[in-house]
């Protein structure tokens, strides 16, 4: 049997998605598959979409089982049912082990810097000649995984191939009210009623680099400003994870992100990184950055000496 599956901490809607459409295009095409996870869902995946027909598979470990990993690609976050000497697929949209799987999987390495690794799957599905056997609340999932990674197309990861996938689904779900923002407010009522949980279920807890704090966290809302007023909150929250730590807030209504820490050593070199200042613990970007985008950047700046 293929598992399908992704991390071991939390999953967001585009891991959520991915792994349950892979597999409805895997049992298309004649293979038995499961979609699975361990972890924790965060506010990404909306009470909506947890009530269509296309959910996760129930878990029952078996002796002959292969992996296919969806949206993570450092081994070290796997999913706890993983055995990495079974894994024979990994998709992902990170950057930082392509090589490595590059060299132990090949052509079944398919590691992508695009907006969501939902956009990969709506290919796959048109490369096997059978999105027109997709299944009506697959899409939506798609759908909302690639508004919420491109973050309504605003992300600078946002690529054609993002919008073009988007478009298709469009025309399997024959819906043409402003699925995007009742999508987004959904999350946001979802977050602004466990706020706490809701940083929780998105802090990553992982050394990328010597710039990118241990603990990342990340809040995608309509509206910033019932988040930012419970930023004392906030900070209590994350401090329990440890010292070292930033959150990227973006605001979709105003399009911009705001970088919360009260570390000096981050919020220096979160100043180098961006060109920016802090003020009462905040960064104010004119613009929307995803953390996938900033950790990018980071590389970048290590790369040629710029973080000075």
């Amino acid at each position: 049997m293929i598992i399908i599956t992704s991390g071991s901490k939390y999953i967001d809607i585009d891991a959520y998605a991915s792994c349950i459409a892979y597999r409805e295009l895997l049992n298309l095409q004649g293979i038995p598959a499961k979609a699975v996870t361990t972890a924790k869902l965060n506010e990404s995946i909306t009470d909506s979409l947890l009530h269509l027909n296309a959910k996760l598979d129930k878990y029952q470990k078996d002796e002959q089982e292969e992996y296919i990993i969806m949206d993570v690609s450092n081994k070290d976050y796997f999913d706890k049912i993983v055995q990495e000497d079974k894994i024979t697929e990994l998709i992902d949209h990170h950057v930082g082990f392509e090589i490595y799987w590059k060299e132990k999987l090949r052509e079944r390495a398919d590691i992508e810097l695009i907006g969501a690794v939902a956009t990969i799957i709506v290919e796959r599905y048109e490369k096997a000649n059978l999105l027109d056997k997709m299944s009506q609340d697959v899409a939506y999932l798609l759908m909302s995984a690639i508004l919420d990674n491109t973050l309504n197309f605003k992300a600078k990861i946002t690529t054609t191939r993002d919008k073009g996938a988007y478009e298709k689904l469009k025309n399997i779900v024959k819906n043409d009210s402003n699925y995007a923002e009742e999508y987004f407010l959904e999350c946001q009522k979802g977050i602004e009623n466990n706020l706490m949980n809701a940083i929780q279920n998105d802090t990553k807890l992982e050394r990328v680099n010597s710039i990118i704090p241990y603990i990342f966290s990340q809040l995608t809302v309509w509206d910033k400003s019932n988040i930012l007023e419970n930023k004392s909150r906030i900070c209590e929250v994350l401090h329990k994870f440890g010292d070292e730590w930033m959150m990227n807030l973006i605001c979709l209504k105003e399009g911009k992100s705001y970088i919360l820490s009260n570390h000096e050593k981050v919020k220096k070199r979160m100043e180098n990184l961006m060109r920016n200042k802090f003020h009462d613990g905040v960064m104010t970007l004119p613009e929307v950055w995803l953390r996938k985008e900033i950790i990018k950047k980071s590389f970048v700046a290590l790369k040629y000496n710029l973080n000075e």
